[in-house]
């Protein structure tokens, strides 16, 4: 089970009000000064507003149904509940082929919601920074994967998962994980300043978009050699323009998640390049996928105990170019959207 949402610490972007103050009185009152123009944070005052339409909350969406297909692998509905204790009445080859197959699904998602963007450092090494959409597809998956490694419940999966769903529909907002590691081990030291709080989201109408949560450790001076640093940023659902409460990502318009920055502050030094991250996010027709999804092999690795790789991680995986790197990837956001082991 999920032990809540509460993962990301709440912190406020710069609040309307102060900027305002800011813009008026040069910084007075205890407002940051700004890593942007005037005009680019002018841009980010329109305020966010809760759009009538339910469709707007992604996340106010019924469970998938390969879902609860995968689910019933394992745990059939035609088995009575409540589950009588012994003899155990599930099937041990089922379970692990409901779990082989959430968590190649687990793989599929966080590979299909997350992009690579990759920083030069001065001495020919680099820095990744990868931005995942915790999309509902992908949080699904992730619940998938739990439940099924814990064998709990062992039935009304779907009512547990949509209340799960409900938890994160009502903070009203976008999530994403921002995950930055490096390929080399013997890093010599370098600083990284990222500006999360210009981190714009840019729509198909033209809309700017500002975080309205981040995790405070984005924020600070990271040392790029030291280890992974990640954590969540939160974006509003709609954006009020021209009078009207905008929704953010309407997929009738918005084919690709667009997030960018005008640049990053390489050792005390502003590179100058701007970076950006697309994500797709909508296609233009909706492929018709089946429901069930069977599962005839699982390789060897997955049914020995001490290779078994589907468990959460802790921390990313170091190298964007291993062969395993978007399994354990996904092991990590496992890891993160439900604090396993930390």
């Amino acid at each position: 089970m999920l032990r809540g949402i509460s993962f990301v610490r709440h912190k406020f972007f710069i609040a309307l009000d102060c900027l305002l103050v800011f813009i008026i009185t040069a910084g007075l009152f205890g407002c940051a000064p700004p890593t942007q123009s005037t005009y680019e944070i002018i841009v980010t005052l329109s305020p966010i507003c809760t759009p009538e339409a339910p469709l707007v909350n992604v996340y106010r969406a019924a469970p998938q149904t390969w879902a609860n297909a995968i689910f019933e692998i394992a745990f059939p509905s035609y088995i009575p509940t409540p589950v009588p204790p012994n003899p155990s009445p599930y099937n041990e080859q089922q379970i692990l082929n409901a779990r082989y197959a959430a968590f190649q699904q687990l793989i599929t998602e966080t590979k299909r919601w997350s992009d690579t963007e990759t920083v030069k450092l001065e001495d020919s090494s680099e820095v990744n920074i990868t931005l995942t959409y915790i999309s509902p597809e992908l949080f699904q998956a992730v619940f998938l994967n739990d439940v099924l490694r814990n064998h709990y419940p062992t039935y009304g999966f779907q009512d547990q998962l949509q209340r799960a769903l409900n938890i994160i529909a009502a903070r009203e907002e976008l999530l994403f994980l921002l995950t930055v590691t490096n390929d080399n081990v013997n890093l010599t030291r370098h600083t990284l300043k990222i500006p999360i709080q210009s981190m714009f989201m840019h729509n198909a109408e033209n809309l700017t978009i500002s975080p309205s949560h981040d995790d405070h450790n984005l924020d600070l001076l990271m040392d790029a050699s030291a280890g992974p640093i990640y954590g969540y940023l939160a974006y509003p659902l709609a954006q009020v323009s021209a009078n009207k409460c905008k929704w953010v990502l309407d997929p009738k318009y918005n084919t690709n998640i667009v997030i960018a920055i005008s640049s990053i502050e390489v050792d005390g030094t502003n590179n100058g390049s701007p970076v950006s991250w697309t994500i797709p996010y909508a296609p233009l027709i909706n492929p018709i996928v089946p429901t069930n999804t069977p599962v005839s092999f699982v390789p060897p690795e997955y049914t020995d105990p001490n290779l078994n790789p589907m468990t959460p991680l802790t921390a990313p995986p170091i190298g964007m170019s291993r062969a395993n790197n978007w399994q354990d990837f996904a092991r990590f956001i496992w890891g993160q959207i439900t604090q396993v082991n930390h």
